[in-house]
């Protein structure tokens, strides 16, 4: 499957994505952004999408979204 293009909501101000290098946990996120990252970050060029490596981290997708009343 690959993304063509992906618009996020405005709503939605960053995306934090933490994995490991080498785990086989963090494998599916590893192949992902492999995969995705580029037409993602061509679709959405000013949204800051920030990838952490650590060994033995365990992987997680974090959004931050706006406060709203």
């Amino acid at each position: 499957m690959a993304l063509k293009s992906l618009k996020f909501a405005p709503i939605l101000r960053e995306i934090r994505i933490h994995l490991c290098q080498k785990s086989k946990e963090s494998s599916g996120i590893r192949e992902f952004i492999e995969k995705h990252y580029v037409p993602i970050k061509k679709g959405n060029p000013k949204f800051p999408i920030l990838v952490r490596e650590c060994l033995g981290v365990e992987p997680k997708i974090y959004a931050r979204y706006e406060y709203v009343l």
